[in-house]
């Protein structure tokens, strides 16, 4: 009998073949699900991290709709204290794994723009985040009025027969040039035959028939002639020859002080001042130099010259609207000059345009979206159109019985002027129709009324005698 060793040791290959296989399929199997598992966990993580995000654009959006303001630049983290989500520290922690960042900028009053950014590891040198962007606005509060001097808030009462509600000193031989408010604020700027005299003033008008002196300065000799208020900070036009344009910071308003100041070539007199966002233009009297200057105030207190424009013949006064700078001047041609503004680092000039009124232009406001009320030294208030600058027309002109020195307007209103009438030193103007302008009413003042500003429904004027502020309201 023959016996096969052939066979057995095929048989032992096989099985351990058999053993092989077995062992490979059962490692894959195990590779397969942990992989599976682990992408299940990753996938987990996943969609966390976006609720995470989700949950963070609408907290910061409850944030945004409780109060805009709190909507600070910077980065923060989010916590929840009750209902209301509120900023704590630069970042918040989930289950100490993931790490959210709501990044904030401000892209200009009004917007801001945010991205919230999640960040985990879910595995050791594999860090992984997601994040989205979105951009919030201020929709609850009103736009801000597109002109430099003309209000988008309506009045009330009968201005028909205003009253004067509360009147305050600035001091003996001191004569009362402009007024800009920041309520319950009032910045007043004043002209003293003394060097030695303060020039620069802040009321307390919380209650407006006892308006309180809390704060004076003294910038030296020639005074200030027009003043601009902005965010914090009041832009002053001086005939001072080595500071003619001014900053003062009223961030607090009792301990207001000059933070910057330029002094511009030669030795006339600055006039008006005006800012629009970050640009400041600055006007002054007829010199051998430029006459009309533009800085970019990015910083206040450090204002950067743009651009010196050779007028021939003094600036006045400004208005603007969200795109344009319009100056009126004494030029013997040319006296509208319209600065295109868009790009606030490089105003540059649309059109120059001559009034067909012979005199001195001398006041200005812009009533959006295409109207101009100027003031000029032949005691008229003209009504210009300026919808299309090609097309620039006369619309009416009304005689004042007076040099029209400061005028602001409330849109689709009325217009407020101070003027050199000696009957009238305040005036009164309904401008509901710009084709038929009419007197509404009128003040007798000791002098000539030098600056107007408008809030609240009071008008707040700057009178070149005793009490030279004065305010006005409608009477009930």
């Amino acid at each position: 009998m023959a016996f096969s060793r052939s066979r057995n040791g095929q048989s032992v290959v096989e099985v351990l073949i058999a053993v092989a296989l077995l062992a490979l399929m059962t490692t894959a199997s195990f590779v397969l699900l942990a992989t599976s598992f682990s992408e299940s966990l990753i996938s987990q993580e996943d969609a966390a991290a976006q609720n995470l995000l989700i949950e963070g654009v609408e907290a910061v959006r409850q944030i945004r709709d409780r109060d805009f303001t709190l909507l600070t630049a910077g980065s923060h983290g989010l916590v929840k204290g009750g209902t209301d989500w509120i900023f704590s520290g630069t970042q918040d922690i989930t289950q100490s794994t993931y790490t959210r960042t709501v990044a904030i900028t401000e892209t200009d009053d009004d917007t801001r723009d945010v991205t919230v950014r999640v960040q985990w590891t879910p595995r050791p040198d594999r860090p992984l985040d997601l994040q989205i962007a979105t951009r919030f606005t201020d929709w609850q509060t009103p736009p801000a009025p597109p002109s430099s001097n003309c209000s988008a808030s309506g009045v009330s009462g009968n201005w028909a027969a205003p009253i004067v509600l509360g009147t305050a000193d600035i001091g003996s031989g001191n004569q009362g040039t402009d007024v800009v408010v920041d309520l319950p604020y009032v910045y007043m700027s004043g002209v003293a035959a003394s060097s030695s005299k303060p020039d620069f003033f802040v009321f307390d008008a919380t209650n407006p028939a006892s308006p309180q002196l809390i704060r004076s300065v003294d910038i030296g000799a020639d005074g200030i002639n027009s003043l601009f208020y902005k965010d914090d900070h009041v832009y002053a036009a001086s005939g001072n020859d080595t500071k003619e344009f001014m900053i003062f910071d009223v961030s607090t308003p009792s301990t207001a002080f000059l933070a910057g100041s330029t002094n511009l070539p030669g030795s006339a007199d600055a006039i008006t001042v005006t800012v629009k966002d970050t640009l400041a233009a600055v006007g002054r009297s007829s010199s051998s130099d430029n006459e009309l200057f533009f800085y970019d105030i990015t910083n206040p207190a450090i204002p950067s010259l743009l651009l010196g424009v050779d007028v021939a013949g003094h600036v006045n006064d400004f208005a603007s609207s969200n795109d344009y700078l319009f100056a009126v001047t004494s030029a013997a041609t040319g006296d509208l000059m319209i600065y295109d503004i868009t790009n606030l680092l490089s105003p540059t000039l649309a059109i120059s345009y001559n009034i067909a009124d012979d005199a001195e232009d001398i006041s200005v406001a812009f009533q959006d979206p295409d109207t101009l009320f100027i003031g000029n030294k032949s005691n008229k208030l003209i009504v210009l159109d300026v919808e299309n600058f090609a097309e620039i027309s006369e619309i009416t002109s009304i005689n004042t019985n007076g040099e029209v020195r400061d005028v602001v307007c409330v849109v689709g209103d009325l217009a407020f002027l101070g003027t050199t009438n000696s009957n009238k030193e305040f005036i009164v103007y309904d401008i509901s129709n710009p084709e038929s302008v009419t007197e509404y009413s009128s003040l007798n003042f000791p002098q000539v009324t030098g600056g107007v500003d408008f809030a609240d429904n009071k008008v707040f004027t700057a009178v070149r005698s005793n009490d030279a502020l004065r305010i006005i309201t409608s009477s009930p």
